[in-house]
């Protein structure tokens, strides 16, 4: 009999491995990518003569990989895989990738080589992005932090080397060559109509409430020029497309909930011979589209239709979507049709026009002249948003290319324009498993002019997405001719629009640009009196958006808030010091700030955390305390203790602690350190109390539960209670003793993991029980898993009893269906499971109403393999007893 058992053992094992083996994907990251050396810190080299830039960037991350294996991975399955991607700073991250298809199934099919991705960083999902695999290699873009990532080919037709860069430093291939930029074609009836919508204001009702997405199908020819560009093939024409369209997506989808999917036949629309072609390769290609479009797949079968190329520059016809007649009225064309420079500031800007958006520009300097549009300029100079022209306008350009986001006035004018105006005639709107935030940008305010401030909002997910804050000024005024004119004349806009951040404040102008008393361009002090109009956009990470607006009051006092002493340069001693500053008049109503804060920054203005005073009163001067305070880097910053505005300092100065004890004491922490379940935290110097001299720097001390990397502690996975942290304060020569900084850790309840299962059941059976449970399991201890809901769409049926699933399949059938399962904590976590049931047809005998049930990865057949195994032991041990 132990014989009997160790060969069903075996065959069960088999079986067992072999049923993991199909359903099993590595968690292990793909990550064969190995780092290129420059010759010279931003150099641009080609490995040949043939070879063409594909993208480059002032400062990147360069590396080769095995595109091989990449390929296999990311177009072998339709399930979330890990891949590790390289960040422009040399460091790598894990992100999940899923299949996010935006081409019709029809044509995803024909091209299986091509594939898109979303995604986002394990253990960070704040870190989100979208991502292809196609001939011409990999390409993503994610948003790391408050930076964006790009990650493209560095060359073209070489897809085994790269580039990583933000985007902020990204470069177009030829500034020398740029396209030539022209305003949007007016239709008459449909200008007349937008601009109707453009006058009144648009107020944004759908905060909280459900994300609808709206998907229109997009149909996008290519000359042949474009397609000989990218490789000469129909395929590698198309894989150009559609790389290109993923990251016009990331920017729809985030700001306007508009997903646009190339339509099935678009193939046909990839022309590869410049000489038989129908288009002539300019700027009068998109008044042709239409009707090349409609010849090849009829007028019925898109929504929006583009063509690019490699001439021209970029041409669209006015709010065109759905329009029968000129839908297709676009064109985008290039000498270098590639890379962010093309897909954002060309191709997503002219598809905007066609969704209805103007320029939102306020300058007139080089190609800004004549293409100024009166009623949507709220961006000084040459703008930054997709509506924008930066870096065309000469000296009024605040950056080399556009950001890739909306300014909210084109987001606005798009969104009335799909849902009432001719714009919502077609498309495709379902809703999304998602909440649009809800926002609040504040009370409205009355300051000083000549004066900075600070603005801060709020907003809550109803989903616990992460958020990212963008205030955005909104008021239009008359246009300024140069750099020089883009200051306060009482109407124009002032500041600049700047990338999303996950802070909800906002420094007017930045911070760096007051401590160094040197304004970038796009931004400026408000002079006047007059008022400022202020948005605050707030994104979430899955296609929802909402705003807030609030006033800033703006008085002009004929002098300036402002600090007197400490002078820059000035030398104090840790002792009684006397802060005097400009009062300006803002004691006196309208403004009526009767107190005022003094900190104290250590770092050059990097923080301002040491408190001086709060609540005294603004009469111009404060007699302030200094205790063993040393640095060479002093500055102070005076707030107004109930408004918005602030001065600081004119520069650095120094602080002594004269004759004190030189000695550092770490006497405590100055707030508690608490953190969730699985979060890392960095300490710093200024989290903690010193009696004697401040350190500059900390080191910590490896412990139990956790573990130390420089100055930040990653606690242990699913550890929640207390750890201590010993902390060492230095500075120079000279170190403290040991602190004991104790960290709250607080627990986080973890959602159940599922593990997906078979099931073989005989056909015309009855009330099977299958438990799904069995190798489900829960990270945090003595939680129990409990089935609480089933979603099966067959035609048999399946209960939840005792916990278990009960299936019966229809009358007569046979096949295979899917059950999913949902899974819940005793905390209300859940998680879905699917069981993979397989009806054996019935081959005689009773089969039906035993109602006995089936375990997990059951197969079919089990008392035949019984008996394949039994007869041959049995006939041996008969044998053996014949010859005894």
């Amino acid at each position: 009999m132990k014989k009997i058992i160790s060969i069903l053992s075996l065959c069960a094992l088999a079986s067992a491995s072999q049923s993991a083996i199909a359903e099993f994907v590595s968690p292990s990251p793909f990550n064969d990518w190995h780092k290129v050396t420059a010759k010279n810190d931003g150099e641009v080299t080609t490995n040949s003569d043939s070879e063409k830039l594909n993208s480059q960037a002032r400062s990147s991350h360069q590396l080769t990989t095995n595109i091989a294996a990449l390929n296999q991975i990311l177009l072998a399955t339709d399930k979330r895989v890990v891949v590790t991607l390289p960040l422009p700073d040399g460091r790598f991250a894990d992100f999940e990738l899923k299949p996010a298809a935006i081409v019709a199934s029809e044509l995803s099919e024909k091209y299986p080589n091509i594939k898109t991705f979303s995604g986002f960083e394990l253990n960070n999902p704040d870190n989100h992005g979208r991502f292809d695999i196609t001939p011409e290699g990999f390409h993503g873009l994610f948003r790391y932090g408050d930076n964006t990532v790009y990650i493209d080919p560095q060359y073209q037709g070489n897809d085994a080397r790269y580039i990583s860069y933000f985007r902020k430093d990204a470069l177009p291939l030829a500034l020398e060559n740029m396209p030539k930029r022209l305003p949007p074609k007016r239709l008459g009836k449909e200008q007349a109509s937008l601009l109707k919508h453009v006058q009144k204001e648009v107020v944004s009702n759908s905060q909280g409430q459900v994300t609808q997405l709206k998907t229109y199908r997009i149909a996008i020819s290519a000359t042949g020029e474009y397609t000989q560009f990218h490789g000469g093939t129909k395929e590698k024409g198309l894989a150009a497309v559609i790389t290109m369209l993923n990251r016009v997506n990331d920017v729809y989808q985030a700001d306007l909930a508009v997903k646009l999917e190339l339509v099935a036949n678009n193939d046909a629309l990839i022309f590869v011979d410049p000489d038989t072609d129908p288009f002539a390769n300019t700027d009068a290609d998109g008044e042709a589209n239409t009707g090349i479009i409609d010849n090849a797949i009829g007028n019925a079968s898109y929504d929006v239709g583009h063509v690019v190329g490699t001439g021209g520059g970029g041409l669209a016809a006015f709010g065109v979507i759905c329009d029968v007649n000129s839908k297709g009225d676009g064109v985008t064309g290039s000498e270098s049709p590639t890379g962010d420079a093309f897909n954002i500031d060309y191709v997503a800007h002219e598809l905007g026009h066609q969704f209805g958006a103007d320029h939102t520009f306020n300058g007139l300097s080089d190609s800004c002249q004549g293409n100024r549009a009166d009623s949507s300029a709220y961006e000084p100079g040459s703008g930054s948003t997709v509506m924008g022209y930066a870096g065309i306008c000469g000296q009024q350009d605040l950056q080399n290319n556009s950001n890739a986001y909306f300014h909210s006035h084109s987001i606005d004018v798009i969104k009335e324009h799909i849902t009432s105006g001719s714009g919502g005639s077609c498309g495709q709107l379902s809703a999304v498993t998602n909440s649009n935030p809800k926002v609040d940008a504040g009370a409205d305010y009355i300051i000083p002019a000549n004066t900075p401030f600070v603005l801060t909002g709020s907003a809550n997910d109803a989903d616990g997405d992460s958020l990212t804050y963008d205030w955005q000024q909104y008021d239009l005024g008359p246009a300024s001719n140069s750099k020089s004119e883009q200051v306060d004349d009482g109407k124009r806009p002032l500041f600049r629009v700047w990338s999303p951040s996950s802070q909800p404040s906002r420094t007017f102008p930045r911070l760096e640009d007051i401590l160094l008393n040197k304004l970038t361009i796009g931004e400026t002090y408000p002079k006047t009196t007059r008022e400022l109009n202020f948005r605050l956009v707030v994104r979430d990470s899955k296609n929802g958006l909402s705003r807030d607006a609030m006033k800033v009051s703006v008085i002009d006092t004929n002098q300036a808030f402002a600090v007197l002493e400490p002078a820059a340069g000035t030398s104090w001693s840790s002792d009684s010091q006397l802060v005097t500053w400009d009062v300006a008049n803002t004691q006196t109503a309208p403004i009526s700030c009767s107190k005022v804060n003094i900190h104290l920054s250590t770092d050059a203005g990097a923080s301002f955390e040491t408190e001086l005073a709060l609540g005294v009163d603004n009469d111009g001067s404060h007699e302030i305390q200094l205790a063993n305070v040393n640095t060479q880097k002093a500055r102070i910053k005076l707030s107004c203790a109930d408004n918005i505005f602030f001065a600081i300092n004119s520069g650095d100065f120094s602080i002594s602690s004269g004759a004190g004890d030189e000695k550092i004491n770490i006497t405590g922490l100055k707030a508690p350190l608490v953190i969730n379940e699985d979060e890392k935290l960095k300490l710093m110097v200024n989290m903690f109390s010193y009696k004697g001299l401040e350190a500059s720097t900390i080191s910590l001390q490896a412990g139990e539960n956790y573990q130390v990397d420089g100055d930040t502690i990653t606690p242990k996975a699913d550890f929640n209670g207390e750890i201590s942290v010993l902390v060492t304060g230095h500075k120079g020569d000279i170190k403290s003793s040991p602190f004991s900084a104790v960290i709250s850790i607080t627990a986080v309840n973890d959602a159940p993991v599922t593990v997906d299962d078979t099931a073989s059941v005989e056909q015309d059976s009855s009330k099977n029980i299958i438990d799904p449970l069995s190798n489900d399991s829960d990270i945090d201890k003595n939680k129990q898993l409990s089935l609480v809901s089933v979603n099966y769409t067959g035609k048999g049926s399946v209960t939840i009893a005792n916990n278990r699933l009960s299936y019966t399949p229809a009358a007569g059938f046979s096949g295979s269906e899917t059950i999913t399962y949902t899974v819940q904590d005793s905390e209300k976590a859940t998680a879905d499971g699917v069981v993979k049931v397989t009806v054996k047809a019935s081959t005689g005998g009773n089969t039906g109403g035993s109602g006995v049930g089936t375990d997990k990865k059951s197969s079919g057949g089990s008392l035949g393999l019984w008996l394949l195994i039994l007869i041959p032991i049995l006939s041996g041990r008969r044998m053996s007893r014949r010859h005894r």
